[in-house]
């Protein structure tokens, strides 16, 4: 068989995607129990569409949620691969239901402990010491020696190759990867106006936005002079929509973002949860990035 067929390497996508969503996100839940699944299925989403980064961000940075904590650590533990999990993460009441997480399955979540000959995989691996030695522990059968000491306990990204002579690795920089290593969180406490500083194209979901039947081709051109950048996408919450929000932090969404959309046109729901709206705007935005082409 070919490297390729044991090759599973997503790269990211161009423009990459930042997801913006409430600290409050979940707290409206009944229990931990249906908080780690809402938080689990968010986390599926943005491992799904390649989302690089989640930024939570406080609806009133006057009064930060406690909440934020809880969604970070919860994406965190599932794009954190399941061999690495009982090493960096103790036990804690947090994750008393981290165990009902649907598998992300990315690519730092490789199957087996054995590479196939002639495969290729990216494994996420946590720098130990033994003596004077250095390794790093990944999810196979054998420690991958290193040739000069490294922070212990740090976690590194690799590229593992296995050929006739054994196998051979390097390790890869998450900040200039090509490859989609899984979705890193961020809490921030700045407003949203300050935060979207930082990004090339700024697009809001929001029921009362413009239709995306209408916006498609606007946002395909947005997206598109965005290659080589970034994109955020905000969204609201069960309390309160990016208008309200933005009222909350006394801003014009009209003035922020480069478009605000409604991305679920004659919805039949009452209300759409954040998460179920991620999966929709995602889906949109997906389409439009991968039709720029490489």
């Amino acid at each position: 068989m070919t490297a390729e067929r044991h090759a599973f390497l997503p790269r990211l996508p161009d423009p990459v995607v930042h997801v913006l969503i409430p600290s409050s996100f979940s707290s409206e839940a009944p229990s931990l129990l249906e908080q780690t699944l809402r938080i689990g299925n968010l986390a599926r989403a943005l491992a799904t569409y390649r989302v690089e980064r989640l930024v939570v961000f406080h609806e009133d940075p006057r009064s930060p949620e406690r909440n934020a904590d809880l969604i970070k650590l919860i994406v965190e533990y599932a794009n954190t691969a399941p061999y690495l999990r009982r090493l960096i993460y103790p036990v804690t009441k947090e994750l008393r239901y981290a165990g009902a997480l649907q598998p992300l399955n990315i690519p730092t979540h490789p199957r087996s402990p054995s590479i196939p000959e002639g495969g290729v995989e990216l494994r996420e691996g946590l720098v130990m010491k033994r003596g004077e030695s250095y390794y790093v522990e990944a999810g196979l059968r054998r420690r991958l020696m290193l040739r000069s000491p490294r922070r212990p306990h740090s976690r590194v990204y690799l590229l593992v190759k296995r050929k006739k002579g054994g196998l051979k690795f390097r390790l890869i920089s998450r900040t200039r990867s090509e490859y989609f290593l899984g979705t890193s969180v961020e809490v921030t406490s700045h407003p949203l106006p300050e935060v979207l500083k930082r990004y090339q194209v700024k697009i809001a979901a929001s029921r009362i936005g413009d239709l995306v039947t209408g916006s498609f081709e606007r946002l395909g051109s947005l997206i598109g002079g965005a290659k080589g950048g970034k994109v955020a996408v905000a969204f609201g919450s069960y309390r309160r929509g990016i208008w309200e929000i933005a009222e909350v932090q006394n801003f014009d969404p009209r003035g922020v973002f480069d478009a605000v959309v409604n991305f679920i046109p004659e919805q039949g729901v009452w209300t759409v949860r954040t998460e179920e709206a991620v999966w929709a705007v995602l889906t949109a935005l997906n389409l439009l990035v991968s039709r720029q082409g490489p």
